[in-house]
């Protein structure tokens, strides 16, 4: 009888815990600030939601991609395309009904993958695209289209072999195993693993480390927005799952997908929240602690002249890594910021009229006036955007603020 008792008290505390974190889920407003963004219109692609340099891993090359919004036939249609940087030509990669919510996600799926692909969302899935060259040096794309029962209502995704996903007003985290998922040679068998859901509260999917096995992901809680980790099997990775991270303003994996960066609001109890710096912060790889998270820099929180806040990026390579990041004054003037291994954040563009994103990645790109820079050798550049008399200007510059190129005509012509 008493095994009974202990077993009913046991579902009655789990029952209400349950209430209690649905209840709490939705009683938390959502932040009053942006991320960044783009809405671009360009004569040549559509309505440019957004624009990333091209993953090395997809195909060592000097492009970007650029993804926009069409409407025809009273449906929205998104567009994904291939742009060279150097002369201009592009190719239509694929084209597919857009997503409510998703119609400017650009992933980049595992690199330890022999298929790493570009992955990005249609309104009922997902869709993993593949570059290769032929023997007479022509680009051609294969699509996979991935369809997702009820995926049309996911806020916020990351693929790296299965997909995790988190719906607006849901309190689930959401994961899609594939029938053959990319790295099968780290499972210790080779069952079959059903889709799975787990009660975390996630406002946003931040990064999938499939080297660790780890995933990082955001949720609304009563003083913001709070960092969490979990294993893959759901597990937290910290106590009672308590927040890694506090009052974050945005975050995402790191280039590699083995670590993240993102921003978080200062602790500094002196001044009101309202006027709290934000620290830049980095973790490479994950720890059980998460006692090595770095915080590279503290920069104001302003936003940029669209109401939206500071934007970084980063690109990685074994110790060696380049985190980029913006930064605004009162006035929403703006300044860029680089921040590389085993050195002090240093400003590169200042008194700039940026806004949105920006994009950083190694490439080989030739600098006609110095004659030591080779094709074999790649550098960090930085791709970033300004607004001119109202209009966008899309700019390209090296990791000093050294203009490289404007490829503002080549994107809106």
């Amino acid at each position: 009888m008493k095994k009974y008792i202990m077993l009913l008290f046991t579902l009655v505390v789990m029952i209400a815990t349950v209430i209690t974190q649905i209840s709490e889920y939705k009683t938390h407003p959502k932040p009053e600030f942006r991320e960044p963004f783009l809405d671009i219109k360009s004569t040549k692609f559509g309505q440019i939601k957004n624009i990333v340099w091209l993953d090395n891993f997809v195909l060592s090359e000097n492009a970007v991609l650029v993804l926009a919004t069409n409407h025809k036939n009273n449906i929205d249609y998104s567009s994904l395309s291939y742009l060279d940087i150097a002369n201009g030509e592009s190719k239509l990669l694929a084209e597919f009904p857009s997503h409510q919510f998703l119609d400017n996600i650009i992933l980049f799926d595992n690199r330890l993958s022999q298929n790493n692909g570009i992955i990005t969302a249609f309104n009922e899935g997902v869709v993993k695209i593949t570059l290769n060259r032929d023997d007479n040096h022509i680009l051609f794309s294969e699509q996979e289209f991935l369809p997702i029962e009820g995926f049309e209502e996911a806020s916020s995704i990351d693929l790296k072999g299965d997909l995790y996903y988190s719906k607006p007003n849901d309190h689930l985290l959401y994961v899609k195993h594939f029938d053959q998922p990319s790295f099968s040679f780290f499972m210790n068998d080779n069952e079959v693993v059903k889709d799975m859901t787990y009660l975390r509260k996630p406002y946003q999917i931040v990064n999938a480390n499939i080297l660790d096995r780890k995933l990082t992901y955001t949720s609304l809680t009563a003083n913001g927005i709070d960092l969490y980790a979990m294993d893959f099997d759901g597990t937290p990775m910290a106590n009672f799952n308590r927040p890694i991270m506090k009052n974050v303003i945005n975050a995402q994996g790191i280039e590699d997908s083995f670590g993240f960066i993102g921003m978080n609001l200062s602790k500094d109890s002196s001044v009101s929240s309202v006027e709290q710096p934000l620290n830049v912060f980095m973790a490479r790889r994950y720890k059980a602690n998460y006692d090595r998270i770095l915080v590279l820099d503290t920069i104001p929180f302003n936003t940029d002249p669209l109401g939206s806040a500071p934007a970084l990026d980063s690109t990685t390579f074994n110790d060696d890594y380049s985190v980029v990041y913006t930064s605004y004054d009162e006035s929403h003037k703006g300044k860029l910021t680089i921040c590389n291994y085993q050195q002090e954040p240093k400003v590169i563009l200042e008194d700039e009229n940026l806004f949105g994103p920006v994009s950083i990645d190694r490439k080989s790109i030739l600098d006609p006036t110095d004659p030591l820079v080779k094709s074999d050798i790649k550098n960090a550049y930085i791709l970033y955007f300004t607004l001119e008399n109202d209009k966008v200007r899309v700019n390209i510059c090296d990791q000093n603020g050294k203009p490289v190129k404007d490829i503002t005509n080549i994107i809106m012509n």
